[in-house]
């Protein structure tokens, strides 16, 4: 099965746990313009068991994800009914990994294993998260403070990444989708919140200047900010306390916005470039698979290496009919809902 990595990234506080019970919420059981995510697996027994999984990690009605895990993996497959010609078994996997934002701080102080693990996933992943707390960007304190509580540890990621002399990083396409949390908060003054959030996006454009910077100037990277809620506007009460520690409280049953547009408009990209790159992202593409000689004869190997052609031939397909359905979503909502850079 061909796969995209997911990776959330984001401080402590910054709202990725519950990001994903909200992701859950509108691709698993709403199943957003009939796009849908599911449990990944080779066999029912194992999908059966990976849904159990999901379930127990994050449910949005009772508090979403575990904080005590080092890190979670969410093991979807991602999948749509857009059309009636479209197979209705999804098209490929989704893995999504958490991992806990003092991770981050770790990494730039006596660094560990596991902040190791996380930066080495950085480097594998197709689709990177990056989450910003609406409540610390809108902060009057300015944009220096806010940069030193969100952005700090990200900004210097990219930084070294960048100037590493190992190309591994920028030699590939990726997507980088910065999603702003808790736009439903009270805290948020009028003029950040007007025309769709510019204010509070220019502010976070700023903020995490030097990823934006990066990202911008790689040419075969895409970069998006997605104002998102995991309770809905007007579906909760938002105070900070003397210690300026932000709490919410949930007045009305959730309605999250923004998150499923943020995996839909990742997915959209690596499609492209895919379909661009001529590259499915398997583990054993038929290019790279050799013959060994006394396993198979020859024409039963020929054999093999066509129905392999021409199942590839079927994924890109599937692929250019995803990614024409995607764009005809997500295109009518930029400058709106979502903000490419």
């Amino acid at each position: 099965m061909s796969k995209i990595i997911v990776t959330a990234i984001g401080v402590s506080g910054s709202g990725k746990s519950n990001a994903f019970g909200a992701i859950i919420e509108l691709l698993k059981v709403r199943r957003r313009d009939s796009y849908y995510l599911t449990a990944c697996g080779a066999t029912p027994e194992e999908r059966i068991r990976n849904s159990g999984r999901i379930d127990r990690i994050a449910n949005i009605n009772k508090g979403f994800v575990n904080p005590t895990m080092i890190e979670n993996e969410f093991p979807f497959a991602f999948g749509g009914h857009f059309r009636p010609d479209v197979p209705t078994w999804p098209l490929l996997d989704l893995p999504l990994l958490d991992y806990p934002g003092g991770l981050l701080q770790t990494m730039l102080e006596d660094g560990s294993e596991e902040s190791d693990r996380l930066l080495h996933r950085i480097m594998d992943t197709d689709v990177l998260l990056l989450f910003a707390d609406a409540n610390i960007l809108s902060e009057e304190d300015g944009e220096e403070v806010a940069q030193q509580k969100i952005a700090r540890e990200i900004n210097t990621i990219f930084e070294i990444l960048g100037t590493d002399r190992d190309t591994a990083f920028v030699s590939r396409p990726r997507t980088v989708v910065l999603l702003l949390t808790k736009c439903d908060s009270n805290l948020i003054p009028k003029e950040l919140r007007e025309n769709s959030f510019r204010g509070l996006i220019n502010r976070a454009l700023r903020v995490f200047g030097t990823t934006v910077n990066f990202c911008i100037n790689q040419p075969n990277w895409k970069i998006a900010i997605v104002p998102t809620s995991t309770c809905g506007d007007g579906n909760s009460k938002t105070w900070r306390d003397a210690d300026g520690t932000y709490h919410a409280q949930m007045t009305a049953p959730p309605q999250p916005y923004g998150f499923d547009l943020a995996i839909l408009y990742g997915i959209m990209s690596e499609l492209d470039n895919r379909i661009r790159l001529g590259y499915d992202g398997s583990d054993a593409a038929p290019a790279r698979l050799e013959h060994k000689k006394g396993v198979v004869s020859r024409l039963q190997w020929r054999h093999i290496l066509s129905r392999l052609s021409a199942q590839e031939s079927e994924q890109f397909e599937l692929y250019r009919l995803y990614s024409a359905n995607l764009h005809s979503i997500l295109d009518p909502l930029a400058g709106t809902q979502l903000f490419e850079i």
